[in-house]
């Protein structure tokens, strides 16, 4: 048998070393097959805000609780006008010098009211099923369908006048927050809610 020289056999033995130590290496290289497909980005706040609806605790689209009633009427995208009517259904315009109580509403719709008192938005009600409450309650729920909503804050009280009639008042996460005041019928559904500051967010009837 023909026998290499001792130099060969070193240089045959290193070059094996080497081949075996690229494969793991290319192989690491290689992408992985199996990787986890790119996490889709989250919801951003604004796409968050746009699903809830334009009612906040702060306030109603851009029109914000506490705001002067220029504020108020800069903040909508539509005119707005007072609740009464002449003779011939005409809108009476509203006195802005005014420093009582009274509402406003978006010019051609009935939601939501803007409880104008002091110069200032103090509160909102909304009668209608198409607008969210924050939070998600909407007329035409049940009390039990709300308080899965708001299980930790929400007081259940009578109605003033209908026996069988009560309100789901959903105190504020903080002192000097925002109130949501749910109307049951005596159907045991939500006929209308309201946001708003204290005193006015309890105020029965209307301004009084």
């Amino acid at each position: 048998m023909k026998h290499l020289p001792l130099a060969g056999l070193l240089l045959l033995s290193l070059t094996a070393c080497n081949r075996s130590a690229e494969a793991p290496a290319a192989a690491a290289d290689a992408p992985s097959a199996t990787a986890a497909a790119p996490t889709p980005p989250a919801p951003t706040s604004a796409a968050a805000a746009a699903e809830q609806g334009p009612a906040h605790l702060d306030g109603f689209g851009g029109a914000k609780l506490g705001a002067g009633i220029a504020e108020v009427r800069s903040g909508f995208a539509t005119p707005l006008q007072g609740l009464g009517t002449d003779a011939s259904g005409t809108p009476l315009p509203a006195d802005d010098g005014n420093d009582g109580c009274y509402f406003l509403r978006p010019q051609g719709a009935e939601d939501p009211r803007l409880m104008i008192e002091g110069r200032k938005l103090v509160r909102y009600d909304v009668h209608s099923a198409g607008i969210t409450a924050p939070g998600g309650g909407k007329v035409g729920m049940t009390l039990g369908e709300l308080q899965l909503l708001y299980p930790d804050r929400g007081d259940v009280g009578p109605d003033k006048y209908d026996e069988k009639a009560q309100h789901l008042r959903v105190r504020p996460a903080q002192e000097g927050g925002a109130v949501i005041d749910f109307a049951l019928g005596a159907d045991g559904r939500v006929g209308a809610w309201r946001v708003g500051q204290t005193p006015q967010v309890d105020y029965v009837e209307g301004c009084g």
